[in-house]
């Protein structure tokens, strides 16, 4: 009786310790996807052109490459250009768009810009959830250039301004 036994406890023992009764396997595979990120490609600075120097002014560039100068300001010759920035990224994803930093230079102080993207009338650079940009939408920027009257003739300036773009 007592061999009975111990030949049970060892086949029992075979059977729980064996791999094949207490384990198996099998693969699963996670899937996952990423979109795309956005990029901003600059097409174009911001060009007013030449203005009358030594003279306190606003000049107005739009969306539509218009100049105008408010005060005793004139607009004097050269290309006009406005900013212009390629938006690229997710086909679903829609976007928020801001502008600041607004930074001055040689007396010159960038304000007030407006844009217009994709199309879309001129407006607030702060634009929410405007459409995804997929391949590439535009967008056009204009600004107000506050002069301060100090500028010598054959001088430049160069302010600046940041554009934010992110993801909803």
């Amino acid at each position: 009786m007592k061999q009975l036994l111990s030949r049970l406890f060892i086949i029992a023992g075979m059977l729980l310790f064996s791999a094949d009764a207490i384990a198996a396997t099998q693969s699963v595979t996670a899937n996952i996807s990423f979109d795309t990120p956005l990029s901003l490609t600059k097409v174009s600075d911001i060009s007013i052109g030449a203005v009358k120097a030594l003279t306190a002014s606003t000049y107005t560039i739009t969306t539509a490459g218009v100049v105008t100068a408010t005060g005793s300001g004139v607009w004097l010759y050269g290309t006009k250009t406005v900013g212009n920035i390629t938006i690229a990224g997710s086909t679903t994803d829609t976007i928020n768009i801001s502008v600041g930093g607004y930074t001055a230079q040689n007396g010159v102080t960038p304000a007030n810009a407006t844009c217009a993207y994709n199309g879309g009338g001129a407006g607030s650079c702060t634009i929410a959830s405007a459409v995804a940009p997929g391949a590439g939408k535009t967008l056009l920027i204009g600004v107000d250039a506050q002069v301060s009257g100090t500028q010598a003739a054959g001088t430049t300036a160069t302010p600046t301004f940041t554009v934010t773009v992110v993801y909803n």
